[in-house]
């Protein structure tokens, strides 16, 4: 009984503080019953910074770094890789990919642990995020099945978190993805969509159990392109992620309309998506 934890964070960027108050909240987690073990990526970090941060480091952490800057999928790529080699995921442990921006409530972690213990059959776990995070644990009462526009629209690396026995068999980010590509994003819904679909049950507490900011029109128009190319791949899998893909055509449109998103950007995602969506590799996936 394990909690894996991956993240990454740009050493010489401005979000030290966000990260050191990651690593703080881990590093209070009460009421754990299970070692947490915490894989993470340091980009832009040169080696004697790597090697004075690691002298100091808590044992929990597997550090890694980089000289330069990654792709968030690379980046994370990088620790599976490391911990896939290393690790034996297996039913009892939990993964998680808290971002360098975000917190975990003290009793988190104990709490969800105890949660996917009492429903053996839970693969998967999403929740809400927010800047003032409900502290409460959560219950298995809670638990209720999300809805795919709630699993689309509402997922992140902050707030899905999965049983470890489900990792080997997702495998990597896909590395066209994310910040840092030409697609800008849509890594994480793209790992959360194949979890779903792999996962025994899908849970979902309406309630923000991590600490982010919230979604908003300004992020959605941000990562539009990543995420209508993901859904685009998706969209023959079942009728909702269709619903999901159509969708956010027209909501690229509004974006256009109202000045989030220019001509030329959405001309070019929807060129993306389209060879996506046609492609045969995609197509014969209705059956699955």
């Amino acid at each position: 009984m394990t909690i894996y934890l991956f993240s990454t964070t740009d050493f010489a960027g401005p979000r030290k503080a966000d990260f050191q108050r990651l690593l703080d909240s881990v590093g209070t987690q009460s009421g754990l019953a299970s070692p947490v073990v915490h894989y993470v990526m340091l980009q832009n970090c040169a080696e004697a910074e790597f090697t004075a941060y690691a002298a100091t480091a808590p044992a929990r952490m597997r550090l890694m770094r980089s000289p330069g800057r990654m792709s968030l999928s690379a980046a994370r790529n990088e620790l599976l890789r490391a911990a896939l080699a290393a690790e034996s995921f297996g039913e009892d442990d939990l993964v998680a990919f808290p971002d360098d921006d975000c917190w975990l409530p003290e009793r988190l972690l104990g709490s969800v642990m105890a949660l996917f213990a009492a429903r053996p059959t839970l693969d998967l776990l999403i929740c809400r995020v927010s800047m003032t995070p409900d502290e409460r644990p959560p219950t298995p009462q809670e638990v209720v099945e999300p809805t795919t526009p709630q699993l689309v629209r509402l997922s992140s690396s902050n707030n899905m978190m999965l049983r470890g026995v489900l990792l080997p068999q997702l495998g990597l980010f896909d590395p066209e993805l994310g910040l840092g590509t030409p697609a800008k994003g849509g890594e994480d819904t793209d790992f959360v969509i194949r979890a779903s679909l792999r996962a025994r049950s899908v849970g979902f507490i309406p309630r923000p159990l991590v600490g982010h900011p919230e979604s908003d029109q300004a992020s959605a128009s941000k990562y539009f392109p990543g995420t209508l190319l993901v859904l685009s791949r998706h969209a023959w899998r079942k009728p909702s992620l269709m619903r999901e893909f159509v969708r956010k055509l027209a909501v690229g449109a509004y974006f256009v309309a109202n000045g989030r998103l220019s001509t030329p950007e959405y001309r070019g995602a929807l060129r993306r998506a389209a060879r996506s969506f046609i492609a045969p590799e995609n197509r014969r996936r209705t059956a699955a």
